[in-house]
């Protein structure tokens, strides 16, 4: 097993070492030569250095045995009888090391064999010494080409598992934070049992009409998480008024409309919150203007919480009421449409509208079906 950087090893974090395995097999050598005096003494020097090779004696035997494997290094007589040796360096896979083999009459091919990618070139006849000099030098190459490759391969696998452990601890933050939200949601319910699941239904609801709209993972994930805790300031408002069946009194309404102000205040230090704070605090908002509690208009109103506005609307129709029945889907879908430019963004209300009833999460139980 062979380490690579440093002195014998690369570190690639604090904790691990990235382990580079050398060639595990010989290589895969293919001799393309007519003389048969010249393929038998390669084949013996190759032996000597305990390599074997396939033997071709024509371009179209090379080219043959070329389709059937893939070849590290290729030693190539230039002059075959039907064509050009070199011509097959071009059709082999793998990027083999292509050492020319020439006569000394043509040099000239080998150099510009050498300019076109071979690593090297030797002339015939040739002495023995200087064959296997050359041959060790392909072998050295091909050995530092396999452990780059090595490399390359176990950089890949490093950076595949770092990249798991990463989204697993993604993955379990995301579950911590929806846990936090789930928390406050639910200190919430303790004072208004009703809340638990009409915050349930409105974060489902956001996520589709944001999914609409193509808000990316990261907003719609933050949509979500406001529209859930968009009432969390109601934490802080006394119980008989959230309990309260009739109007409540000029008064107490004042006392009501301070929640939007309070959640934002509730969660204004948690940080993974931060992008989800402008529902809590803008979510009774009108794109009039006629919303509390800054009295915002149009664009000026945070995205989110004109998403929300519509599905508050939603939610809030087709759910039953001390005081009234829940209404079908058709006469929320109306009053929504009726109220563009007005209480809501037209461009958001044409979402809505494009989105088919079966996507909504109503209160189907207690919804009058039409």
């Amino acid at each position: 097993m062979q380490r690579l950087g440093g002195n014998n090893s690369i570190r690639a974090d604090q904790d691990r070492e990235l382990e580079v395995p050398g060639p595990t097999r010989p290589p895969r050598i293919l001799v393309v030569e007519d003389d048969v005096t010249i393929q038998t003494l390669v084949t013996a020097l190759l032996s000597v250095r305990g390599l074997e090779c396939d033997l071709a004696g024509t371009v179209e035997e090379a080219r043959n045995l070329m389709a059937r494997s893939i070849y590290d290094i290729l030693l190539v007589d230039v002059n075959l009888p039907d064509g050009s040796g070199l011509s097959v360096v071009e059709e082999q896979r793998g990027n083999p090391l292509v050492i020319v083999m020439t006569g000394s009459n043509d040099i000239q091919t080998a150099v510009q064999a050498i300019r076109d990618g071979a690593i090297d070139f030797i002339t015939k006849p040739f002495a023995v010494g200087h064959f296997l000099q050359r041959l060790d030098k392909a072998m050295e190459d091909w050995r530092s080409r396999e452990s780059l490759m090595g490399y390359a391969r176990s950089l890949e696998k490093l950076v595949q598992i770092k990249g798991e452990e990463l989204s697993a601890t993604s993955r379990r933050i995301d579950e911590v934070y929806d846990e936090t939200v789930a928390a406050l949601g639910a200190a919430l319910n303790l004072k208004d049992h009703e809340t638990a699941d009409h915050c349930r239904r409105v974060s489902a609801n956001c996520a589709t009409l944001g999914a609409a709209l193509s808000l990316s993972e990261f907003d719609l994930k933050n949509l979500t998480w406001g529209a859930y805790l968009h009432d969390v300031g109601k934490i802080g408002i006394p119980e008989h008024l959230l309990l309260k069946k009739g109007a409540l009194t000029p008064e107490e309404r004042r006392i009501m409309e301070r929640h939007p102000a309070m959640g934002y205040a509730m969660i204004g230090n948690i940080d993974f919150l931060r992008f989800a704070r402008d529902i809590v605090l803008c979510h009774h908002e009108r794109f009039d203007g006629s919303g509390y509690p800054r009295g915002l208009r149009g664009d000026r109103i945070p995205l989110e919480a004109r998403i929300f506005a519509i599905v508050d609307t939603l939610d809030a129709m087709t759910s039953e009421r001390p005081y009234r029945a829940a209404l079908p889907f058709s006469a929320a879908r109306e009053e929504i449409r009726s109220r563009a430019g007005s209480r809501f963004d037209p461009e958001i209300v044409d979402a809505f509208l494009a989105v088919t009833e079966s996507a909504w999460q109503i209160q189907a139980s207690l919804t009058v079906k039409t």
